[in-house]
């Protein structure tokens, strides 16, 4: 991974090349030698960045948090869909502000909150309540079964609102409960966040789920509840 620093209109923009995993401390201290400087207005560029691992995102919340509690700013250009999409099942993307275009994204450094830009969705992803129950895979003959609330879903992943945290990599059944459904959909996944509070204090605690091997006519089944969902809403929202 590589790194190359430079300045727009007083913005600090980080051009990042490669992969953001656990290799990736260079964000972290490069994050934070700005901080240290003064330089609390910051963009990381992901152009030309080619995977964000389950790692990557630890490296990315701690730079944010560096920022934040320097009473600064960091925001994201130019972040592929797929890492979109993770940063919406592990509910981050309701923190990141992400943009597609550089001088929208310095510009905003300027506006008022009321007056930002926000990247439109390009992932479709239900804002939801609904139930679903978990175990561990592979554990007791009588795993305990976990209870918790799903607050969004995509066709890659969940993330569960529930006081039963269990660590990353950690292989899940899950019985999501869908409105109107006959039974529950079962499906598997494995955990790739657990919440944190300072970032995430409205949906904190909770963990973030993505699916493993969703056979196709679950995986259609979940977009198309989704789908449907969001046409509803939309159709209800006044013009």
């Amino acid at each position: 991974m590589g790194v190359r620093l430079r300045e727009v209109n007083n913005i600090s923009i980080l051009d990042i090349d490669g992969r953001i995993d656990i290799n990736s401390s260079d964000i972290i201290e490069m994050v934070g030698w700005l901080v240290n400087t003064g330089k609390v207005y910051i963009i990381l560029n992901f152009e030309n960045v080619d995977l964000v691992d389950y790692s990557g995102l630890s490296v990315l919340a701690i730079s944010y948090k560096n920022v934040v509690n320097h009473k600064g700013k960091l925001k994201f250009l130019n972040v592929p869909l797929s890492v979109i999409e993770l940063f919406k099942i592990v509910k981050l993307d309701s923190v990141f502000e992400s943009y597609t275009e550089e001088e929208s994204a310095v510009k905003s450094f300027n506006e008022q909150d009321i007056e930002k830009l926000r990247l439109r969705r390009k992932f479709k992803r239900l804002d939801i309540r609904l139930m679903v129950k978990y175990k561990i895979i592979g554990g007791q003959k009588r795993p305990k079964v976990f209870d918790g609330r799903v607050l969004n879903m995509s066709a890659a992943g969940i993330y569960i609102y529930t006081p039963y945290t269990l660590p990353i990599n950690t292989m899940l059944d899950m019985e999501l409960t869908m409105p109107n459904a006959p039974s529950g959909l079962e499906v598997a996944g494995r955990v790739i966040w657990i919440s944190d509070e300072e970032l995430q204090k409205h949906f904190h605690p909770g963990i973030g789920v993505a699916f493993a091997h969703l056979e196709p006519e679950k995986e259609k089944a979940i977009i198309d509840f989704i789908d449907k969902n969001i046409t509803n809403r939309a159709e209800a929202e006044p013009l």
